[in-house]
C-alpha cells in the first residue's frame, strides 16, 4: 500500500524533472540576430549580365496555403521575389524566403509541396549541382500545370548546412536545439516558364549560371546568407 501511495509523488517528480530538463535543453541563442538581414538591400538589382525587370507575372507562392490564408508572413520573416533578364532576353525568376528561427514546428516549405498545393504536378525532381562548381547540392524540378511548364532549381540552407531532405533538416534542427542554438534558414529558388518539357535541361543550365553569377556578385557576408560559407565538395553525381 505504501508503494502504491507513493506513486503520485513519483509521477510528480518525473513531471518536474521533464519540465526542468526541457527548460535546460530549450534553444537560447539565435544563430542570426533579428535586424541583421535585409533581403531587399542585400540582393543587387544588377549583376553580371542580369538586370531586374518589373513584371506583373505572379510567381508560385513560397508557402503552402490553407483555408485561403497566405501563410508566408507566418512562416518567413522576409520574402523577396524578382524577375531578372539578360542581354539575350532570357528571364529567370528569383524567390528567396528567410526565417530567423527554424524550429521543429516551423520550417522552410519545400517547393515541391508548394507547387503541388497550387495546382501543379511534379514531373521530375532530382539532386543537382546547383552552381556547377561542386559546392552546393540543390534540386532540379520540373513542375507542370494545364497552362505551362516550369523548371525549378532550388536549395535550402538551414544554419551552416544545405538540407538534402526533410528528415535531415529535422535531425539538424534537433541537434542544434539540444546545443542551445536556433538556426536560421533560407530557401533559394529560381524558375523559368518554358513552352515545352524538352526545354527543361537548357532552362536548368541557365538557372545554374544565374545562381553562380548572383553568388559571385555578393560580398562574403551577404553570400553567407544564401549558402554555407564553407560547404563540402559534392560527391560524384548520383
Amino acid at each position: 500500500m505504501k508503494r502504491i501511495g507513493g506513486l503520485p509523488w513519483l509521477w510528480g517528480l518525473a513531471m518536474l524533472a521533464a519540465v526542468v530538463l526541457g527548460e535546460l535543453l530549450a534553444p537560447r541563442h539565435s544563430m542570426r540576430p533579428a535586424g541583421s538581414v535585409d533581403l531587399e538591400a542585400t540582393i543587387p538589382k544588377r549583376f553580371g549580365d542580369w538586370t531586374f525587370v518589373p513584371t506583373p507575372f505572379v510567381q508560385v507562392d513560397l508557402a503552402v496555403r490553407r483555408d485561403d490564408q497566405d501563410e508566408s508572413a507566418q512562416v518567413y520573416d522576409q520574402v523577396l521575389m524578382r524577375t531578372y533578364r539578360n542581354a539575350a532576353g532570357d528571364s529567370v525568376m528569383l524567390a528567396l524566403a528567410w526565417g530567423r528561427q527554424q524550429r521543429q514546428e516551423v520550417k522552410i516549405h519545400r517547393p515541391e509541396l508548394c507547387y503541388v498545393a497550387q495546382g501543379f504536378r511534379i514531373e521530375s525532381n532530382r539532386p543537382i549541382d546547383a552552381l556547377g562548381d561542386g559546392t552546393i547540392e540543390g534540386r532540379a524540378m520540373l513542375a507542370a500545370s494545364t497552362r505551362r511548364f516550369e523548371p525549378v532549381v532550388y536549395w535550402v540552407r538551414i544554419g551552416d548546412t544545405v538540407s538534402r531532405n526533410p528528415w535531415q533538416t529535422r535531425w539538424y534542427i534537433l541537434r542544434e536545439g539540444v546545443a542551445g542554438r536556433i538556426p536560421d534558414g533560407i530557401l533559394v529558388r529560381t524558375s523559368q516558364v518554358v513552352r515545352s518539357a524538352d526545354r527543361k535541361e537548357a532552362s536548368v543550365a541557365l538557372q545554374q549560371r544565374f545562381l553562380a553569377d548572383l553568388l559571385a556578385a555578393l560580398p562574403p557576408a551577404q553570400r553567407a546568407l544564401l549558402a554555407p560559407t564553407d560547404p563540402p565538395r559534392l560527391a560524384a553525381a548520383r
